[in-house]
């Protein structure tokens, strides 16, 4: 468990980081890919980290929100009412929870992620220029 009174700032270098395997669902026949949790809450409702997989395909329905940075590679996006989204370098994904739909890499993608799990709670996202 965390100290709540720590504030040390830290640096992780990448010959720091330990790559586990990536959570693969029942579902999928995909290989699997690697994921580095670089923190975590002390009560477990906000981590963050990175993650990398090669080919992944499947339906979801996200239990949390996440916020994703792509760095590298293409994927695309299908919601449950057919909108389809491509999101590559540079570009940020956020699926709240609750949201549905089918992702597909188009390429190797390598993203940064933040997921929040508190119960009940709403996420606002930026819709444009000004304020939120």
């Amino acid at each position: 468990m965390g100290d709540l009174h720590d504030t040390r700032i830290r640096v992780i270098k990448p010959k720091d980081m330990s790559w586990e395997e990536a959570t693969r669902y029942p579902e999928e026949t995909d290989p699997p890919g690697k994921e580095f949790t670089a923190a975590m809450s002390v009560d477990d409702k906000f981590s963050f980290g990175l993650w990398k997989r090669d080919v992944q395909r499947r339906r979801f329905e996200r239990p949390y929100h996440e916020v994703a940075y792509i760095i590298e590679g293409e994927v695309e996006l299908t919601d449950d009412d057919g909108e389809l989204y491509v999101a590559g370098p540079g570009d940020i994904v956020i699926t709240p929870k609750g949201s549905k739909g089918y992702w597909k890499n188009l390429s190797p993608v390598k993203k940064v992620w933040g997921v929040y799990e508190e119960a009940d709670a709403g996420l606002t996202s930026y819709l444009g220029p000004g304020a939120f």
